[in-house]
């Protein structure tokens, strides 16, 4: 695992990214696309097919993106997918959308509106849990667990430095090293 300070944007930005990767953003970002798709009601038989669609745009078009702002990978992410499905219903001969979907794709793209704050509030919510899941195998048991427990949890310092048997200090330590180990995953990726 790449554990240098490059981050999983960074690093796909790069001329020629490794595989591994790739495989890290389609296995964080596949669930979220599929679920938008269904929101914008797509039919289930064709999701798998325009989740590739959106990520062969990805792949293609990441090399230039440029992050100028906190959560602009998200809005770039969240237009290529409105774009995408545009694109699918336009191929897919106007089939009709159900009366309350025929402005969701206008709200989704307009960076005002209260669908696409949702958007990024579930996106970062989404994304943060997948990084987690990404992050756990680089710590031993120990630290993972005074993180969760003060961190995640919310409970009290003393309250995990005992169950974890070691000291407030060191699970402040920990806390700060799985943050700053996902803040080096993430970058970009969130706010």
């Amino acid at each position: 695992m790449d554990t240098t300070s490059a981050s999983l944007l960074d690093r796909l930005r790069r001329p020629e990214p490794a595989k591994p990767d790739w495989h890290r953003l389609h296995e964080i970002y596949a669930p979220w696309i599929r679920r938008q798709l269904v929101r914008a009601s797509v039919p289930a038989d064709e999701t798998d097919d325009l989740v590739q669609e959106v990520f062969t745009v990805v792949f293609r078009k990441l090399p230039g993106f440029d992050r100028w702002r906190d959560g602009s990978f998200r809005a770039w992410l969240r237009q290529v997918t409105v774009n995408q499905v545009r694109n699918w219903r336009r191929k897919s001969g106007g089939r009709p959308i159900p009366t309350a979907d025929a402005d969701f794709l206008a709200r989704l793209e307009d960076p005002r509106s209260a669908l696409a704050r949702q958007w990024d509030a579930d996106h970062d919510a989404f994304v943060f849990e997948r990084l987690v899941d990404v992050v756990r195998p680089d710590f031993a048991s120990a630290t993972w667990a005074a993180f969760r427990g003060f961190a995640l949890d919310g409970r009290p310092v003393a309250e995990v430095a005992a169950e974890c048997g070691m000291s407030e200090a060191s699970v402040l330590q920990a806390k700060s090293r799985v943050f700053r180990r996902l803040r080096e995953e993430a970058g970009g990726l969130l706010d």
